[in-house]
């Protein structure tokens, strides 16, 4: 195999960043908002944000339930 087409090692993924309670739940909101809007529209893209907005769910969930700090929020 060439070299030339060879990625392995060459990217970096974004698991440096870190974000707030705040900005997951306003993230997971923002997904369902414009899934719920684009349901009559195109299926398929709805369906991959209700996709993704899960994974937000359980994400938030798990880092309350590590967390100290009692928070509030409604899903």
């Amino acid at each position: 195999m060439n070299s030339h087409f060879c990625r392995v090692g060459k990217t970096t993924t974004k698991h440096n960043t870190t974000f707030s309670l705040k900005h997951l739940e306003d993230r997971y909101t923002r997904f369902i908002e414009e899934a719920y809007h684009l349901e009559q529209i195109d299926m398929c893209s709805s369906d991959i944000l209700f996709y993704e907005a899960k994974k937000l769910k359980l994400h938030i969930l798990n880092l309350k339930r590590t967390s100290s700090e009692n928070f509030d929020v409604v899903f």
